[in-house]
């Protein structure tokens, strides 16, 4: 189950709120967190038994490092033994993945005899379970930060299963710490205001994800990354990488409004993801505005450890930390060579910004800053989109038009492109700008001198979250990119 299907939408979600708002408050957290375990085991029910166990071995390590926070040791160890079993689970199930196909056929090739059912099966069995990476992450700063902030301080088992399986963030995020969680889930408060803001961002979320990225993939997916590179024209080539960026922008962007509108609703406030990325000078600053709770993530639990070793040891540098860090952030993502070519050009290239082209690069003429950020971040979205490397090269070659004329192929691999999918396309480039910005200062202004407008917000919210379910219903919803990491 995923936040636009209509499952959620026209079962699940109303259910749900019914029950919550005529919850007593003492009871809200309990039905939280039933559910949750309802909205993930529909969702992926082979996988829920792990989720659940991991979510039930971080709680017991949590309580165990709660019980012996005098003794240091004692909590090392078990801080060091939880951290590991959810990287390891994220890391087995990355591998499979990513490879479970390869080492089955290998092992019939090389005579090992192998059971029948696993071939059959090995399709459902080999993928990542719904919402593991970011419950290992959650679960990874939980303990971390345990020690010093969660110890000796009530029971943890209710709000730290909460943080870890709370439907709204729990397949794509935001990450959230669990000390900003812990201290909400204990001051919740239900509202009809509240949950009248929260829906609008849920409503305006669906439509970002039915109106724009949605109609943006039926570009990106249209199979042109599946054909050979030298049959596709320069100009194809260019209007599908662009699809592509404005694709997962929106289609991520859209599921964080949607998880934090849903937060809001239930009293819980979670941190913004994005920060219009787009509008980006340089390759670090794109890293403050994408993914904000990730690249967060990074800096707090790898980036600072690391420069604090390089600190004691005067050892390493910080360009090889940051080469670690993105390399990392390219491996979450999935271990195959295509991500850790796009984390490492990622890594580069704010390891180069943070020396003396960086400082050339701040003199520029701001468009030009601007010009440089979207070509590599371009150039970064070739390889996390391409299925290998000599793929990802050999497009780069059709963006620059190396090939020789391409000859049109017998069947159209590049269907025309609908007016809704233009519209759509000029609608992402807009919205990327920073425009939004000025236009809510203009309408809180507006909402305080003129209450009588936020029926008009609420409306427009309601209208496109109407026309997006039509247009969804048209086709078949698309789930969300993000789910998939």
């Amino acid at each position: 189950m995923e936040l636009n299907s209509p499952v959620f939408l026209f079962i699940f979600l109303p259910v749900f709120l019914v029950f919550y708002s005529a919850c007593p408050a003492r009871a809200r957290n309990v039905l939280l967190l039933v559910s949750s375990a309802a909205f993930l085991i529909w969702g992926d029910p082979l996988y829920f038994p792990l989720i659940f166990g991991l979510t039930l071995l971080t709680a017991a390590f949590l309580a165990g490092i709660q019980k012996n926070a005098a003794d240091i040791c004692k909590v090392k160890r078990l801080r060091t033994a939880g951290v590991a079993i959810n990287l390891i689970s994220l890391l087995c199930f990355k591998v499979l993945a990513a490879y479970g196909t390869s080492i089955l056929a290998a092992a019939v090739q090389a005579g090992i005899y192998l059971p029948s059912w696993i071939s059959v099966y090995l399709p459902q069995i080999a993928r990542l379970p719904l919402g593991l990476s970011f419950l290992v992450f959650q679960a990874v700063s939980l303990l971390l930060d345990a020690p010093y902030k969660t110890a000796n301080n009530g029971r943890l088992l209710l709000p730290a299963s909460l943080h870890l399986l709370l439907f709204p963030k729990a397949i794509s995020g935001p990450l959230v710490r669990f000390d900003q969680f812990r201290q909400q889930v204990s001051e919740q408060q239900f509202s009809l205001e509240q949950a009248a803001a929260g829906l609008r961002r849920f409503m305006l979320g669906f439509a970002k994800k039915a109106l724009i990225a949605d109609q943006l993939a039926l570009v990106a997916n249209s199979g042109i990354f599946n054909q050979a590179p030298a049959r596709i024209p320069a100009e194809s080539a260019w209007i599908a990488i662009l699809c592509y960026a404005l694709q997962i922008y929106f289609d991520f962007a859209a599921y964080s409004d949607m998880a934090i509108g849903l937060g809001q609703v239930l009293g819980f406030k979670f941190q913004e993801n994005f920060n219009h990325p787009y509008w980006s000078v340089s390759i670090t600053d794109f890293w403050r505005r994408w993914h904000m709770t990730l690249s967060a993530w990074f800096r707090d639990y790898v980036f600072y450890p690391l420069e604090k070793k390089r600190a004691r040891s005067k050892k390493g540098s910080q360009s090889l930390n940051l080469l670690i860090v993105f390399l990392l952030t390219g491996l979450w993502h999935g271990i195959t060579p295509p991500f850790i070519v796009w984390g490492l050009i990622q890594g580069a290239a704010v390891a180069l910004e943070n020396g003396s082209f960086g400082r050339r690069l701040r003199r520029l003429w701001p468009p030009l800053q601007h010009l440089y950020a979207l070509l590599v971040i371009l150039f970064g979205w070739v390889f996390f989109r391409s299925p290998s490397l000599a793929y990802a090269f050999q497009f780069l070659k059709a963006l620059g038009n190396v090939f020789s004329p391409v000859k049109p192929l017998p069947y159209s691999v590049f269907p025309p492109i609908s007016t809704l999918t233009w519209i759509a396309f000029g609608a992402g480039i807009l919205l990327s700008l920073p425009l939004n910005k000025i236009t809510e200062s203009c309408l809180s202004k507006v909402d305080r001198e003129n209450r009588s407008w936020i029926w008009v917000k609420y409306g427009l919210a309601l209208a496109l979250f109407l026309l997006a379910i039509v247009v969804q219903a048209g086709t078949n919803y698309q789930p969300f990119i993000y789910g998939e990491f």
